[in-house]
């Protein structure tokens, strides 16, 4: 009897601690997802490696680094709800964070959150070439499925806070977001047509 109720006790701490890295691991998400996006946001286009790199480690983002950002690379961050979806408590909602270097400056970012692009998601770019634009991708039910915003590197407007608003209490989050819940959909729309 005593080692059946020493097993359970052990299956049920070893359960809440699961329960709690989980939780802890979906904070820590939303945090470099927050982090990142303070540090981003107002980052411009031609703006040095060196420079960008001080800015995401003075915030404690850690991005990895795919080349040589002296010359041409790319800073990649990903973060999500790993284990919650695992556990079957949340939907697989990823954040990812991605700037391109040429020449030791920063040409292009993107930043999208979702889980996946056929389900739901929502894509923020910024680059020279890109026409300042927001748009949708909606499915036969009339519903919102990827929410994307191009936005001019000179534009430091309204919009900009508004395209980079995105709600990362989706991160592990046990009600299920949508595109729409991801970035505030109305708002941009309404600076969109400014």
């Amino acid at each position: 009897m005593r080692i059946a109720c020493r097993i359970v006790a052990t299956l049920g701490a070893t359960a809440v601690l699961v329960l709690v890295a989980a939780f802890a691991s979906n904070y820590k998400a939303r945090s470099d997802a927050r982090k990142y996006l303070r540090v981003v946001m107002p980052m411009r286009i031609n703006t040095p490696y060196q420079e960008v790199i001080r800015e995401l480690r003075l915030a404690g983002v850690a991005p990895t680094q795919m080349g040589d950002c002296q010359t041409d690379c790319i800073l990649n961050l990903t973060v999500g709800d790993e284990w919650l979806y695992k556990l079957h408590l949340a939907a697989p909602v990823g954040f990812n964070g991605r700037l391109d270097f040429k020449n030791g400056v920063l040409v292009y970012k993107s930043t999208s959150m979702g889980q996946d692009i056929m389900v739901w998601s929502a894509t923020v770019a910024e680059t020279p070439a890109l026409e300042p634009r927001v748009s949708s991708n909606v499915d036969s039910l009339g519903q919102i499925r990827h929410i994307h915003v191009d936005l001019s590197p000179s534009d430091f407007s309204a919009k900009r806070a508004t395209a980079y608003a995105f709600n990362v209490a989706c991160i592990g989050s046990i009600r299920s977001c949508t595109a729409i819940d991801y970035l505030p959909w109305n708002e941009l729309r309404q600076l969109a047509h400014k």
